[in-house]
């Protein structure tokens, strides 16, 4: 008997043994099917997602034209040539002839005001205007000329402007840290905005951030939408005016 009621002591163990084994399995295979819909719904949203919006997050709205901007570059970079040739061609074989200070001086003075002239009046001028679009504007054209003629103030744009060496700065802005400004640096800059913010949080050896922009008018106009290569300046007359009420 004792045998007996070991046999099924034991039988009945391995049946409890077996159903918490089943248990711990179930368990553990839950996650990765979780896991698994997550990915499939999340694969699903990027199919519809370009299917739904039309237009694209970010839009030129502005540009200089490319003619300009090469000029402008090469004019940046002669600058620095002329320069550096005054610099460290001149100005060392007036020293080795035993010129006078007074003329070692001029020849340095001299090399170093083409690039200090063509960086401080070229520094504001824009290249290209970006605008950057939420998810609910970029359904069709109906819904963005809708968002835009109602536009908010904190509608983000990246301005490009030309550095002195030639390259490319960005400066992140919104519509409404802009104003219309007249007669700054000799009549160059026809926005600005307030920089301090962003200079408190640039280290001391950075470039101080832009505050000063040159946008030339009237370049396009033909009003284009959502072509690669084209201009949708019909958005940048629409910020203009939104800027224009920002006049203090």
């Amino acid at each position: 008997m004792s045998w007996k009621l070991l046999q099924h002591r034991s039988s009945r163990f391995d049946v409890a043994l077996r159903q918490l084994r089943c248990y711990a399995e179930a368990s553990a295979r839950r996650p990765p099917l979780l896991n698994e819909q997550q990915r499939r719904a999340k694969a699903a949203s990027s199919k519809l997602m370009p299917e739904r919006l039309e237009i694209p997050e970010r839009l030129i709205i502005y540009h200089f034209g490319r003619g300009r901007v090469g000029v402008l570059a090469v004019l940046k970079l002669t600058s620095i040539l002329v320069s550096a040739f005054f610099t460290f061609f001149l100005v060392p074989s007036f020293v080795m002839a035993d010129k006078p200070i007074s003329e070692i001086v001029a020849v340095a003075v001299a090399g170093m005001i083409p690039i200090l002239f063509i960086s401080y009046t070229t520094a504001p001028f824009v290249t290209h205007i970006h605008v950057h679009l939420p998810p609910a504007a970029r359904v069709s054209r109906p819904v963005l000329e809708r968002f835009v003629r109602t536009m908010p103030a904190s509608l983000r744009l990246t301005v490009t402007t030309v550095g002195p060496i030639g390259k490319p700065r960005y400066s992140s802005v919104t519509v409404g840290e802009l104003r219309p400004v007249t007669g700054k640096r000799f009549g160059l800059v026809n926005y600005m905005r307030d920089t301090k913010p962003e200079n408190a949080t640039r280290k001391w050896y950075m470039h101080r951030a832009v505050g000063s922009f040159m946008v030339q008018e009237g370049l396009y106009k033909d009003k284009c939408f959502g072509r690669k290569g084209k201009v949708d300046e019909w958005i940048w007359d629409a910020v203009r005016e939104k800027i224009q009420s920002n006049k203090a």
